[in-house]
C-alpha cells in the first residue's frame, strides 16, 4: 500500500548498516515510524528528510502489519535552524511533547502549532524558552486539562501572570530570565505529571 503523507520529523535513529528508523508527526496530528533506507551511505539523496525538524512531504509503501518505507520526500520549508543554533534544546523540548502526547492521542491542532511555534524559534525575538513553555501548556490546555488565568500583564511578577502571556504569545510583554526558568519549570513538571511520562530533553534546560 502506498501513501503520501506531510510530516515533522520527531526523531530519527540509526538502523541496521546504511537505514533510518524515523518518528513522524503528521499534519493530522498521529505519530508514525517509518523506515527510510540508505541515508547513512555518503551521498544519499535523503539525507535531509531523514534529520529532526525536517518538515516534509513522505512517500511511503508498505503492507498491513509491516513498517512503512520512506520511497521519497520533498522539503516543505526549511526548519533546521532550529538544529543549527543555541535554539536547539527548546525545539527538541516541543518535538518530544509532541511524541508523548500525540501517541496517545492524535491531535492535528498540535502539529499546527508546533509549525508556528519551531518558526516563533527560528524568526520571532521571543527568549527561547518562551516558545517551549507556549507549547507545553497549548498541549496541556488542548489534551483536556483546563486552566483559568488573570488578563495578561506587560510585566508579569508570578509564573501565572507570565503564563497568560504565553498561551497564545499575542502579547507583548518583558519578564526577568528567573521567572522564564521558574515558569519552564512548572510547566514541564506539570506535562510530565498529565502524561506519566519524563521530558528527557528538558535537562539541558533546567
Amino acid at each position: 500500500m502506498n501513501k503520501s503523507i506531510t510530516a515533522i520529523v520527531i526523531r530519527s535513529e540509526d538502523y541496521h548498516d546504511f537505514d533510518k528508523k524515523l518518528t513522524l508527526f503528521t499534519e493530522e496530528g498521529e505519530i508514525m515510524r517509518v523506515i527510510i533506507r540508505g541515508v547513512k551511505r555518503s551521498g544519499a539523496k535523503l539525507r535531509f528528510a531523514a534529520q529532526p525538524f525536517a518538515f516534509c512531504n513522505y512517500e511511503l509503501s508498505g503492507h498491513s502489519g509491516s513498517s512503512h518505507v520512506v520511497t521519497g520526500a520533498m522539503a516543505i520549508e526549511d526548519l533546521f535552524g532550529v538544529s543549527a543554533s543555541d535554539k536547539y534544546f527548546e525545539g527538541c523540548v516541543m518535538l518530544e511533547a509532541a511524541d508523548k502526547a500525540c501517541s496517545i492521542q492524535p491531535n492535528a491542532e498540535l502539529f499546527l502549532l508546533l509549525l508556528k511555534r519551531l518558526k516563533n524559534l527560528i524568526y520571532d525575538n521571543f527568549p527561547y524558552k518562551i516558545c517551549a513553555i507556549s507549547y507545553l501548556q497549548n498541549i496541556i490546555h488542548k489534551s483536556g486539562y483546563s486552566y483559568t488565568y488573570a488578563a495578561p500583564k506587560s510585566e508579569p511578577e508570578t509564573v501565572l501572570e507570565l503564563l497568560a502571556c504565553t498561551e497564545d504569545l499575542d502579547t507583548e510583554f518583558i519578564a526577568p530570565a528567573a521567572l522564564i526558568d521558574k515558569a519552564f519549570r512548572k510547566i514541564a513538571s506539570n506535562f510530565e505529571d498529565k502524561f506519566s511520562c519524563v521530558l528527557v530533553s528538558k535537562s539541558a534546560l533546567i
